[in-house]
């Protein structure tokens, strides 16, 4: 089942960030093994980022939470808010930056609280919520008339070399690609001359994992370096997309963890902040008059198989959903596909190439840990060659030409949608 939302005229866009750090003491999420150790002092501040487009009857919105992954409750509890009803939003998405060094403990699921997310209390999922419901409350009240620009930046094989490695594989490459979609309200008189930076998205692909996990540092990692640097002096709300990185990794493959991370850290965030720069400083004038679409589908997914691990692994597997939501934002000529979960950028980039074979979009975007959890998602081929993470992927070998498959369908819906052409 397919529901879509159209509407062509002008754009109209409000952005918020509200604060995400931890109110007490609480667990970290992200690695295995550390699921039990509770976050010791606070690296840099974590935020709920709001992004609302509005376009005639059309309303949506797109939140980045600095977190390692969107619960499965959250979705409906925001939903089930008052003000967040007072909306009227024609659809919305919730993703994760995936920092692996923020608060956890907001997952109901025992493997979860055990492998990774740490011990459940439902304050902090209410502390998420509520989070998650003022940064939309706060973007919808600043609707603006906007214009849209989008770019392309390929990194340098020797900066791409420094910044991501591919995981699994040594011989297979990694994404070099850094999409940005910036929205900027109008010169208004005299007093400004240049058009004012209202919000912007910046997909990367790259595993958020360079802060050691037994520091139990609140963090960001690099996104929150990139967010940060790119906000500072009044550049805009910035939204950080993680693009499909189940098998790349932020770094240089011969980094040492324990070593020289504070430097990486920063480095990278503001290495990408620079590109973004040196990429918008390029970007022609705006369309104030994108068009806006919106299409969400669930996909029924492949059996769940057991996780490898004696006694519990068929136990473990049942905490999968049956099913996922995935998502198609279309934005003036671009295209953004969501993914409630992690997918290799091999995949990923084979869903992008569907896309723009059976659309006329400019690009795609896909941003996953989105809305939802399903684990790790490979190629059918990659996932019969093994490797790392190889157990984090419930659904088979069948899984990923059914995303292709799926995906690629949607985007086509939400591209062909009434009323917005070609």
């Amino acid at each position: 089942m397919t529901a879509l939302a159209s509407s062509t005229g002008p754009l109209l866009a409000g952005a918020a960030r509200v604060s995400l750090d931890a109110p007490f003491a609480t667990p970290m999420a992200g690695y295995v093994g550390a699921s039990w150790f509770r976050l010791r002092e606070l690296r840099d501040p974590l935020y709920a980022r709001a992004l609302v487009l509005e376009q005639g009857p059309v309303r949506v919105a797109l939140v980045a939470l600095d977190r390692v992954l969107v619960p499965p409750a959250l979705r409906p509890l925001v939903e089930a808010r008052s003000e967040l009803q007072q909306l009227g939003l024609s659809g919305w998405i919730v993703a994760a930056t995936h920092t692996h060094t923020a608060a956890g403990g907001h997952l109901e699921a025992w493997p979860a609280e055990l492998l990774g997310m740490g011990s459940y209390d439902s304050l902090l999922l209410e502390h998420l919520v509520d989070r998650t419901a003022q940064a939309l409350a706060q973007a919808r009240a600043a609707l603006a008339p906007v214009e849209l620009a989008f770019g392309r930046a390929r990194l340098a094989p020797s900066a791409a070399e420094a910044v991501s490695f591919n995981r699994r594989d040594p011989e297979a490459p990694v994404d070099p690609w850094l999409d940005v979609l910036r929205l900027t309200r109008a010169p208004g008189g005299a007093s400004t001359k240049e058009a004012l930076t209202v919000a912007r998205i910046v997909r990367f692909a790259a595993h958020p994992t360079l802060i050691p996990f037994y520091l139990r540092r609140e963090s960001g990692d690099f996104p929150g370096v990139l967010c940060r640097t790119l906000e500072a002096g009044g550049g805009g709300t910035t939204l950080f997309a993680c693009g499909p990185c189940a098998d790349l990794a932020a770094g240089a493959r011969e980094d040492s963890a324990a070593r020289g991370w504070e430097r990486r850290v920063e480095r990278i965030g503001r290495r990408l902040a620079d590109e973004t720069r040196s990429l918008e400083a390029s970007l022609t004038a705006g369309n104030p008059a994108a068009a806006l679409a919106i299409a969400s589908a669930r996909i029924r997914l492949p059996p769940r198989q057991p996780w490898r691990v004696p006694l519990v692994g068929r136990e473990i597997a049942l905490h999968y959903p049956e099913e996922a939501l995935v998502q198609a934002l279309r934005v003036g000529d671009v295209l953004l596909l969501s993914f409630p979960g992690e997918m290799s950028s091999e995949l990923g980039e084979s869903i992008r190439k569907e896309v723009l074979h059976r659309t006329k979009a400019r690009e795609v975007l896909l941003w996953t840990l989105a809305d939802h959890y399903i684990g790790y998602a490979f190629t059918k081929e990659s996932l019969e060659k093994g490797g790392k993470s190889q157990h984090l992927s419930a659904y088979g070998p069948e899984l990923g030409p059914l995303l292709v498959e799926r995906m690629t369908e949607l985007a086509a819906r939400c591209w062909e949608a009434p009323g917005q052409g070609p």
